[in-house]
């Protein structure tokens, strides 16, 4: 079986500079990976070629065995790509309810016309996404919220939405953009749970950027390492929290006086 995702040599150049360079990155078929480096080391960059939005200059990716290069992000999220974002990206006008079933229109079987018109197949389209939504939601821990305005949640319940609403549609391969962003401490414990959760109940893999290190060393099977761009360390949290050249990246940059840290237990 090949892996979920594999990156092969990748990397991409902005004019004179390199942002990600010759990058070699597996994640295996139900595997919680994490991907760590200091402030600009090309963590976002890296997602942003795996869902299409940039096309690498050099290497590969590859999803399921095949291919990613020059589908586009539509195509992308078609074969299984689902993605949340540093900064949360819900429809703040639409209810709870609302934000999941948007999502799931991907997987519609009527025609643009039917839409349109409220003919034919979509109402079973409807009806069947808002039963899935409500379900989804329930799993979730949301069902008293699903009328409310998403932007009327609390961070951590918009953080947990917008998981739900990627998961809605459907996808083999979920990228978790630094979902602990500004949370306090048990919201962050709290994620850490939920995602493994995810991971175990839905049977997705998981590739996960984030600074909030017991999230990382707490739930990531192997962790790969970026800094300027280029990959300087992979294994098992224990060994990335020991490695020197991993401590000495973080210590050398604004990270540690931004309270990300070295990697640690800690934090």
């Amino acid at each position: 079986m090949p892996p979920a995702l594999e990156l092969k040599k990748t990397g991409i150049r902005f004019g004179g500079l390199r942002a990600v360079s010759e990058l070699d990155l597996v994640v295996p078929e139900g595997g919680l990976i994490g991907l760590i480096g200091p402030n600009g080391a090309g963590k976002t960059t890296v997602f942003n070629l795996i869902t299409g939005i940039y096309l690498p200059t050099e290497g590969d990716i590859c999803f399921d065995g095949r291919s990613l290069l020059g589908i586009g992000p539509t195509k992308v999220a078609a074969a299984g790509i689902g993605r949340t974002f540093q900064n949360i990206r819900l429809f703040p006008g639409l209810t709870v309810l609302e934000n999941v079933t948007v999502a799931m229109s991907r997987h519609s079987t009527a025609t643009l016309f039917e839409h349109v018109l409220r003919v034919g197949r979509h109402a079973l389209d409807e009806a069947r996404a808002v039963d899935e939504g409500q379900k989804l939601l329930e799993t979730f821990g949301l069902t008293s919220m699903l009328d409310q305005p998403a932007d009327a949640l609390p961070y951590g319940l918009r953080r947990r939405l917008e998981i739900a609403r990627a998961l809605a549609t459907q996808p083999k391969l979920l990228l978790l953009d630094e979902p602990a962003a500004g949370m306090n401490p048990s919201e962050a414990d709290d994620l850490m749970h939920l995602v493994r959760w995810v991971r175990d109940t839905f049977g997705v893999s998981i590739l996960l950027i984030e600074h909030h290190m017991p999230v990382v060393m707490g739930i990531c099977e192997r962790v790969t390492v970026l800094d300027h761009g280029a990959r300087i360390a992979e294994g098992t949290p224990q060994e990335i929290k020991r490695d020197p050249v991993v401590i000495e990246a973080y210590l050398g940059t604004d990270a540690g006086a931004q309270g990300h840290g070295a990697p640690s237990e800690a934090g």
